[in-house]
């Protein structure tokens, strides 16, 4: 009987098909839910891609990275993304930038599954 192999292992363990959501309220009021899978290597790839497409380079730490990780990644409960590319300047200009940040610190923290931390502390 064959060993199951590594990769298998992790796949399962791991599954980029397991969605988190994170509610987004003002004055108790939901105002959106987003869902997210974890960001893989091809997402972060296809971020880059975007972001060189428009002279912005590949700086992973920028505002711009963000900003396009929410574009790219943020769904919907049915998988439908909530933001395409032409909302990017409405996104840059007329939402506060804290509330960008509260969409993307909870995939930053998908990035890493809650096992891994453990292991890390």
């Amino acid at each position: 009987m064959p060993t199951e192999r590594a990769i298998d292992k992790l796949k399962r363990a791991f599954s980029i098909a397991n969605k988190s959501s994170y509610p987004i309220y003002k004055d108790g009021e939901l105002i959106v839910k987003v869902y997210w899978t974890p960001l893989t290597i091809a997402d972060r790839d296809a971020i880059n891609a975007t972001l060189i497409r428009t002279n912005k380079g590949q700086e992973e730490g920028s505002l711009d990275f963000a900003l396009q990780v929410v574009i790219n990644k943020a769904e919907d409960e049915n998988g439908q993304k909530l933001f395409i590319e032409a909302d990017k300047p409405s996104l840059r200009r007329e939402i506060p930038l804290a509330v960008i940040l509260v969409v993307i610190f909870p995939e930053i923290a998908l990035w890493m599954p809650e096992q891994m931390i453990k292991n890390i502390n």
